[in-house]
C-alpha cells in the first residue's frame, strides 16, 4: 500500500558553480530527514530524484528551506518533469572546499560555546591590536581607530569585521542584494560605502569604501558573539598568513561577479579538462591568462571575440582580439611608466611647447605635491593612476576612485585617451591623460568630477577600441575581464553602449582577475 502513496517527482537546483559542499548540506538534510532521494550531478546544477510519500517530501522541503544557506552560486530551482535523456551525469568529486559554518552550526554555537574572550576584548578595550589563529590563517584585529588602522595598512590591507549584522545601516549604506552577498555560505569580501560623515576621522578608511566580512569559521563566530555583548559592532581587520585569500564579490544587474579570490573556489574540478586546480594562479597560468582561459571556459573558441582586460596591478592590461584561424592578437597595450613624479612631469613637458608650459605652471600653483614620492611596487593603470592622483593631492589610485564614485551627477568632462605607437605596438597615452585632468586641475575643477570624467571617458576609449576593431572582424563577443572592469561608473556605461550590438561576457563562476 505504501509503495502505491509514494511520489516520485525531479527538482532541478541551478547554479553559477556546482560546488562538493552544497549538494553536501543536501546530502545531510536526505539523511536527517530518512527520505529516499537521490542526488544526481550534471554541469551547473543537480536534480533530486525523490520518491516517497507526500507527508516526508513536505517536511523535506521546510527543512531544506530553514536550513540551507545562502549561496552566491546559486540561480534557482524548480520541478521538472523528468531527467532529460542526452544529460550526461558527473560523479560526486568530494572536494573539501574550505567554507563557512552551515546554519544548523551557527545555532549551536550561540547555545554552546566554547572559548572565552574576556582578554582579547579587555586588550580591545585599551586601544591594542590583537591576533585571532583562525582556520584560514592569522587575522589582526584594533577597534575603529586611526592610528591602528595605518599600522595595519603598512602590512596589508584592511577590511571591516562586522560582529552584528543588525548594526551594518548604521555605518554603512548596504542593499538587500549586498546583504545576501555578505550572508552567503561563503562569506566573500563585499565593498561598502560609508553612510555620510560615518567615517570623517577615517577610523574605518582612508577612503569612502571599505571590503566587508562577517564572521566565517567557528572561532571568529563565537568571537563575533563575544563582540556583540560588549556592544561592539564593527572591528577594522587585516589577515596575514592565510591558506586562501576569500573571495571579493560584486554585482551587476543582480549577476555575482567573482573579482579575485580563492576560498570557496578552489581545489575546483574542472569538466572541461577532467582536472583539479586548487588556485585562481593556477587555474589562469596553465590556461594561458585570463583572456584565453575565458575564450576557452566560455566556449567562445570557435568565433571571434574582442577582449578587454584592464587591471589595476596587471603588467598585462590590454585590448585583444581572438581569430579562431589565427589565434589571440594584442590590439592597444596600458605602458608600465616609471614611478617617479619628476620623470612623469618631464615625459608630459615633452610633447610640446604648450604641455611644457602647463608643467610650469602646475609646479607653481601646487609646489607641495612635486614633494610627494610614488610608490616604487607598481605597475600599469596603478601606476598611472597613483601619478595622477598624487598630482590632484590624493594617496594613491583607492583614493582616486573612491573621489569618482562620491561625484553626484550622471555624466562627466572629456579626458583626453589617445595612442602612441611605441615599436609598433599601440599604447594608451597617459602623458595625454595626466595633460587633459591637469589642465582642468588648474581651472580648479573639482576632483570628484575629474576621477569620474577618468572612468566614464575610459569606457569611451573602450567603446571606440571596440567599434574600430571590429570593422574588420564583425564579433558579436565582448570579453570584459580585469578588476577595472567592475568600477560601477565604467561597467554600467559599457554596458549601455555596446549591450545593443554586442554580446558582454563575463564570467560568473570563477575570478576575473588574479
Amino acid at each position: 500500500m505504501k509503495r502505491i502513496l509514494d511520489m516520485q517527482m525531479f527538482y532541478k537546483i541551478e547554479f553559477n558553480n556546482t560546488n562538493e559542499y552544497f549538494i553536501n548540506l543536501i546530502q545531510e538534510q536526505i539523511f536527517e530527514d530518512k527520505i529516499n532521494i537521490q542526488i544526481k550531478k550534471y554541469e551547473k546544477f543537480i536534480i533530486l530524484h525523490i520518491n516517497d510519500s507526500e507527508e516526508k517530501i513536505t517536511e523535506f522541503f521546510q527543512n531544506l528551506e530553514k536550513n540551507l544557506p545562502l549561496s552566491i552560486f546559486l540561480k534557482g530551482a524548480s520541478f521538472i518533469e523528468k531527467i532529460p535523456e542526452e544529460l550526461k551525469e558527473l560523479s560526486l568529486d568530494n572536494l573539501q572546499q574550505n567554507i563557512s559554518l552551515s546554519n544548523k552550526e551557527i545555532l549551536k554555537l550561540v547555545e554552546n560555546r566554547t572559548v572565552d574572550f574576556t582578554n582579547e576584548i579587555k586588550q580591545l578595550k585599551e586601544g591594542k591590536i590583537i591576533e585571532l589563529s583562525t582556520s584560514n590563517g592569522i587575522k589582526k584585529f584594533s577597534l575603529p581607530n586611526k592610528e591602528n588602522r595605518i599600522k595595519l595598512e603598512e602590512e596589508n590591507e584592511v577590511n571591516l569585521f562586522v560582529s552584528n549584522i543588525n548594526a551594518i545601516s548604521s555605518l554603512l549604506e548596504c542593499s538587500s542584494k549586498d546583504l545576501q552577498l555578505l550572508c552567503s555560505i561563503e562569506r566573500p569580501l563585499v565593498k561598502l560605502k560609508f553612510n555620510f560623515l560615518q567615517n570623517k576621522d577615517l577610523q574605518y578608511s582612508c577612503i569612502s569604501f571599505i571590503y566587508t566580512k562577517l564572521p566565517d569559521d567557528k572561532l571568529t563566530f563565537e568571537f563575533a558573539l563575544a563582540l556583540k555583548e560588549e556592544g561592539i559592532d564593527f572591528l577594522i581587520y587585516s589577515d596575514f598568513n592565510v591558506t586562501q585569500k576569500d573571495i571579493q564579490v560584486t554585482y551587476f544587474k543582480d549577476e555575482n561577479i567573482i573579482i579575485r579570490g580563492d576560498k570557496t573556489l578552489f581545489p575546483k574540478y574542472d569538466i572541461q579538462d577532467k582536472k583539479v586546480y586548487n588556485s585562481s594562479d593556477e587555474f589562469f597560468c596553465l590556461n594561458g591568462g585570463i583572456y584565453k582561459t575565458i575564450i576557452k571556459k566560455e566556449n567562445k573558441r570557435s568565433s571571434n571575440s574582442i577582449g578587454v582586460y584592464f587591471s589595476y596591478n596587471s603588467e598585462e592590461s590590454k585590448i585583444s582580439l581572438n581569430l579562431p584561424t589565427k589565434g589571440i592578437k594584442d590590439i592597444v597595450y596600458i605602458p608600465n611608466i616609471e614611478n617617479s613624479i619628476s620623470s612623469c612631469m618631464e615625459d608630459i613637458a615633452s610633447m610640446d611647447e604648450n604641455t611644457a608650459r602647463l608643467v610650469e605652471n602646475y609646479k607653481k600653483k601646487f609646489p607641495l605635491y612635486f614633494k610627494k614620492d610614488l610608490d616604487q611596487n607598481t605597475n600599469g593603470f596603478v601606476s598611472i593612476l597613483n601619478f595622477i592622483a598624487v598630482m590632484l593631492g590624493m594617496k594613491d589610485y583607492k583614493e582616486f576612485e573612491s573621489y569618482a564614485h562620491s561625484y553626484n551627477s550622471k555624466s562627466g568632462i572629456q579626458i583626453d585617451m589617445k595612442l602612441f605607437k611605441y615599436k609598433d605596438k599601440n599604447y594608451l597615452d597617459y602623458r595625454k591623460i595626466a595633460h587633459s585632468i591637469f589642465s582642468y586641475k588648474l581651472a580648479d575643477v573639482d576632483n570628484a568630477l575629474l576621477a569620474f570624467s577618468f572612468y566614464e571617458s575610459l569606457s569611451e576609449f573602450i567603446k571606440n577600441s571596440i567599434e574600430e576593431i571590429n570593422k574588420d572582424i564583425e564579433s558579436k563577443n565582448i570579453i570584459l575581464c580585469g578588476d577595472i572592469i567592475v568600477n560601477s561608473i565604467l561597467l554600467s556605461k559599457l554596458d549601455k553602449e555596446l549591450s545593443n550590438n554586442f554580446t558582454l561576457v563575463i564570467p560568473k563562476n570563477y575570478p576575473i582577475d588574479y
